[in-house]
C-alpha cells in the first residue's frame, strides 16, 4: 500500500520570536524562514512546541500561519501547528491553515485533558474531517497519553492523517508501529538522538530541534543516516547528542536553550515569552563552552563573550 504523503526529509520545529515585550517579531519570524530554506530543510512546522503555542494566541498562530505562507513562498512545505486543548479550536485552527494554503497540520492528543481512546480517537476524526493532511503527534511526556501501535492504525483509517511524528522514546513500541502503519503513514522521528534507530526500522524524516541551532548540519546528519553513510552520521549524531543533552541544563527548558543557543550564534530567535524566562548569564558561559565543543562556535569567541 502506498503512503499518503510524500512527505520526508527534515522539517525543522520553529522557534517564534518575541520581543522584549513579549510580542512575536516579525521580522525575525521573516528572517527565519528565509534561515530554513538556505539551510535546506524541506519542511517548516509552525507554532508547534519548539513554537510555544501554548503562550499564543489562536489570531497570533493564524498570523504566523500567514506570514510563513508568504515568506517561504512554496519553497518548503509549511505544517501549522494547531494543537489544542478543546477540539473546537483545533478545529478552526486547521480550518485557517486550510484556507491560508498550508500543506498541513501537526497535532498533538490533547494536553492536559487526558482524553480516552474513544475522546481521542473523536477529537481526532474531527480534525480529519477539515480535509488538510495532518501528523498526528505523538508525545507522552507532553500529553500524558500514548499513542500506541493499535491506536496509530485506528488513527491511520482516518483520510486526512497522513503521517506520524514520535517522540515516545520507546523503540519498541515504535518498531511494532512502524511495521503496522508504515506502508500508509510518514513517520518522523521527533527526538534526533534517535533518528538513526528510527530512520533503520523505516522513518522517513526528522522533525528537528536543532535545525534551530544547526542549521545545514542538521539537515547533513540526516542525509548520512538515511544515505547509510554511517561513519558521517555518527560524528553527527555525537554532536546532536551533546546538544539535546544541552537542552536540559540548568533546569531551563528545551526551547529556551534552543533560542539562547541560537541568539549566541547569530540566528533570529528572540526572547521566550512568559511564564519562560530566558537563560541567565551562568547559563549562557556553559552554553558558549558546549557550543564551542561541538565545533559551531568558535572557541575564541566564546571566551571573549565570557
Amino acid at each position: 500500500m502506498a503512503r499518503k504523503t510524500d512527505w520526508t526529509g527534515v522539517f525543522v520545529v520553529s522557534v517564534t520570536p518575541f520581543d522584549a515585550e513579549g510580542r512575536v517579531d516579525e521580522a525575525a519570524f521573516r528572517r527565519l524562514m528565509d534561515q530554513f530554506v538556505a539551510d535546506g530543510v524541506q519542511g517548516v512546522i509552525v507554532a508547534g512546541s519548539t513554537g510555544e503555542w501554548y503562550t499564543l494566541a489562536n489570531d497570533e498562530r493564524v498570523r504566523l500561519f500567514a506570514l510563513a505562507k508568504e515568506q517561504l513562498a512554496g519553497r518548503a512545505k509549511l505544517i501549522a501547528g494547531t494543537a489544542a486543548i478543546a477540539t473546537r479550536d483545533a478545529v478552526e485552527l486547521t480550518h485557517a491553515a486550510r484556507r491560508i494554503g498550508c500543506d498541513g497540520a501537526m497535532v498533538l492528543a490533547p494536553p492536559y485533558a487526558l482524553p480516552n481512546e474513544r475522546e481521542l480517537l473523536g477529537h481526532f476524526q474531527a480534525i480529519s474531517d477539515v480535509g488538510l493532511p495532518i501528523m498526528a503527534y505523538n508525545n507522552p511526556g507532553r500529553t500524558q497519553v500514548t499513542m500506541t501501535a493499535p491506536l496509530v492504525e485506528k488513527l491511520a483509517a482516518m483520510p486526512s492523517i497522513v503521517s506520524l511524528k514520535d517522540s515516545s522514546k520507546d523503540l519498541y513500541e515504535l518498531a511494532r508501529t512502524i511495521r503496522v502503519v508504515g506502508d500508509r503513514l510518514a513517520v518522523f522521528c521527533g527526538l534526533e538522538p534517535y533518528a538513526m534507530a528510527m530512520i533503520g526500522r523505516g522513518a522517513v524524516g526528522t522533525v528537528s530541534m536543532a535545525t534551530n541551532i544547526l542549521g545545514r548540519s542538521a539537515v547533513q546528519f540526516f542525509d548520512h543516516v538515511a544515505a547509510g553513510r554511517t561513519a558521517e552520521a555518527r560524528r553527527l549524531e555525537a554532536v546532536m547528542d551533546r546538544l539535546y543533552e544541552a537542552f536540559y541544563i540548568g533546569g531551563y527548558g528545551a526551547y529556551v536553550v534552543i533560542k539562547a543557543c541560537m541568539n549566541l550564534l547569530g540566528r533570529p530567535a528572540g526572547l521566550p515569552r512568559l511564564p519562560h524566562l530566558p537563560v541567565d548569564e551562568a547559563g549562557l558561559v556553559r552554553l558558549r563552552q558546549i557550543l564551542a565543543e561541538i565545533g559551531v562556535l568558535d572557541p575564541g569567541r566564546a571566551r571573549a563573550a565570557e
